[in-house]
């Protein structure tokens, strides 16, 4: 597949001028700080979960069980939302599903993941329903992904495998590395 150089440097120029934003939520790539239960901190009405801190964002579909108001007795109708991202930075969006239509137009996902600068430590896709699609950007040398101990070198190459049932992991690299992954959840 000869992907258009255009698009995939349109891709990585709005990635490397977004303002990224930090989670602790991925756990289960990012390691575990420390061994405590998901919860409440104490003395806050803060919920946090336990992984290190970590430059990932998700646009399309997002799992979201409570409303965002702290008070866990309001649920949701659905727990499948449109992500806050979709709107916070529809340039970034736009730019996602113009990457994807371009790489494969039927590949069908419904969330899409970003990452920056993450070397994530093996993990399974425990949300995934299908298999997903990765892509590698930017200026790096290593970072190659693992996908059960084969490597696969997914620099500016798309790479369909199924993140729930195969345990993956980011190889280490040097330089700045960004990564695309479009699923369903």
């Amino acid at each position: 597949m000869c992907l258009d150089k255009v698009i995939l440097d349109e891709t990585l120029e709005v990635l490397s001028n977004m303002k990224w934003k930090v989670t602790k939520n991925r756990p289960n790539a990012s390691g575990i700080k420390k061994l405590v239960q998901w919860g409440r901190n104490k003395g806050t009405s803060r919920f946090d979960k336990v992984g290190y801190p970590v430059a990932s964002m998700n646009f399309g579909m997002v799992f979201r069980m409570y409303r965002n108001t702290g008070n866990i007795h309001e649920k949701l109708d659905s727990p499948y939302q449109p992500g806050a991202n979709n709107a916070k930075y529809p340039e970034v969006y736009d730019s996602l599903k113009k990457l994807i239509h371009h790489i494969d137009p039927d590949f069908k996902y419904n969330s899409i993941t970003i990452n920056r600068n993450w070397a994530c430590r093996p993990h399974y896709d425990k949300n995934n329903t299908s298999p997903s699609m990765i892509i590698g950007l930017g200026e790096y040398i290593g970072g190659e992904l693992v996908v059960e101990k084969c490597e696969m070198d997914i620099k500016n190459k798309p790479l369909i495998f199924n993140g729930g049932s195969c345990l993956h992991w980011v190889n280490e690299y040097i330089g700045d590395r960004f990564t695309i992954v479009y699923y369903n959840i």
